[in-house]
C-alpha cells in the first residue's frame, strides 16, 4: 500500500510507493565500467600533471615531495574570489557581486582510486583534507557558508573521472539551509531539545533504518527518504559545524564513509552518487543545527509530478534498503 511520509528536518513530504518497490539489482547500473589505468597522461589531476591545473592552495604528502590529497583553485570556477561581495539592486531585483572559492580537493594520486578504492589511512587524508579547506575558509569574513561536496559518475555531474571532490563558499545562505535552520531553531524553542539529536535517538532506538554505526557516527536511512538508497551519516555528539569536530575522531568518520558508500555500491553495482556535507553557516551558534552527510545514489531522475509538486516519489521502502544495506556492511566488516 503506497503512504505518504513526512521528512521533518527537510519540511518534505514524500510517496513511498511500495508498488513499485525493485529489488536492489532491479535498481543496479547495467552500463560496462572503464577498466581505467592507475595513471593518465593526459588527467590534470595525476602527479606529473600539476602544472594543469589552477594554483595548489593545499596539499596532504605522504612522503616528502609526494602527495596524496592536493587541493587546487578550480580551473572553471563559478564564483570568483576577488571580488567582494557588494549588494545591489531594487527590491524586486536584488542582486550581490559574486564573491565566492571554489576549490577541487583531489583524493588520491591514483587514476583510478577513489574512497571506497583506497585503504582506511588514504580515506582518514581526504576527511583530513575536507577540514583543512574547511577551516582555512571559515576564517574569511565574507564566507557565511562553506559546501563540501562529491559528484561521483556523469549522471551525478562529475566532468572528469579522477576521483575528487569540490569546495564551493559563497557570502549568501541558501534557502534550504535557512528552512533547515527555522526548523531546528523551532523545535529546540517548543521542546527544548535539538531536532537531529532526538531524530538520531529514536532511530537508533528503533533500529529499523539503521545501515552502520561506530563509536562516534551513525548512519540512516531517513523514514521519509526522498530516493531509493537516499542516506544521511550523523555525528552522534552534537555539533552545528562540520569544522568542529576533533580530529581524533577523523578515523571514524572515514570508516562510516567507506563503509556506507562501498556497500551502496556492492549492492547496486557501483551507481553514480553525489555526497554532500551539510553543516551550519558560518557563525551559527551551535544549538541551533547539527551537521551531516547525505549519500544520494543517483538511481531515478525527477519528472514531472516531481518539478509540479515538490513531492518525491520514492519507489522502494527506507527499511528493506536500510536492511540490504546493512547486511552488506555485515560482510564487509567481517572481511576487513
Amino acid at each position: 500500500m503506497p503512504e505518504f511520509r513526512f521528512n521533518v528536518l527537510t519540511r518534505e513530504w514524500v510517496i513511498i510507493a511500495t508498488e513499485r518497490a525493485k529489488r536492489p539489482m532491479e535498481f543496479a547500473q547495467t552500463a560496462p565500467r572503464l577498466n581505467l589505468p592507475a595513471h593518465d597522461k593526459r588527467c590534470p589531476f595525476c602527479p606529473g600533471n600539476e602544472h594543469m591545473t589552477s594554483a595548489e592552495v593545499d596539499r596532504i604528502e605522504s612522503a616528502p615531495g609526494v602527495w596524496q590529497t592536493r587541493a587546487f583553485k578550480n580551473k572553471f570556477p563559478a564564483l570568483d574570489e576577488n571580488l567582494q561581495p557588494n549588494a545591489s539592486g531594487d527590491l524586486l531585483r536584488p542582486r550581490i557581486d559574486g564573491f565566492g572559492i571554489h576549490e577541487v580537493i583531489v583524493d588520491s594520486p591514483k587514476h583510478n582510486k577513489g574512497i571506497t578504492d583506497l585503504p582506511l589511512p588514504g580515506v582518514e587524508k581526504i576527511v583530513e583534507s575536507y577540514l583543512r579547506r574547511y577551516r582555512f575558509h571559515a576564517q574569511d569574513p565574507r564566507v557565511k557558508q562553506i559546501i563540501i561536496f562529491k559528484n561521483n559518475g556523469v549522471t551525478a555531474g562529475s566532468s572528469i573521472i579522477h576521483p575528487h571532490s569540490q569546495l564551493i563558499a559563497t557570502p549568501i545562505l541558501s534557502s534550504q539551509v535557512q528552512e533547515r535552520i527555522r526548523v531546528t531553531q523551532e523545535f529546540r524553542a517548543e521542546n527544548k531539545k535539538c531536532l537531529i539529536c532526538e531524530m538520531i535517538r529514536q532511530e537508533i532506538e528503533l533500529n529499523q533504518r539503521i545501515i552502520y554505526q561506530n563509536r562516534h557516527f551513525v548512519s540512516f536511512l531517513p523514514y521519509a527518504a526522498l530516493s531509493s538508497f537516499h542516506t544521511w551519516i550523523f555525528p552522534l555528539e552534537h555539533h552545528a559545524h562540520f569544522g568542529s569536530i576533533d580530529d581524533d575522531i577523523i578515523p571514524d568518520l572515514a570508516d562510516i564513509l567507506y563503509h556506507v558508500i562501498k556497500a551502496h555500491e556492492k549492492l547496486l553495482n557501483r551507481p553514480d552518487y553525489n555526497f554532500v556535507v551539510r553543516t551550519a553557516p558560518i557563525g551559527l551558534p551551535n544549538e541551533d543545527y547539527h551537521w551531516y552527510i547525505s549519500i544520494i545514489p543517483r538511481l531515478t531522475k525527477t519528472a514531472g509530478f516531481e518539478i509540479g509538486s515538490n513531492i518525491y516519489i520514492n519507489g522502494s521502502l527506507p527499511e528493506l534498503n536500510a536492511l540490504e544495506l546493512r547486511n552488506v556492511v555485515d560482510i564487509l566488516k567481517n572481511k576487513v
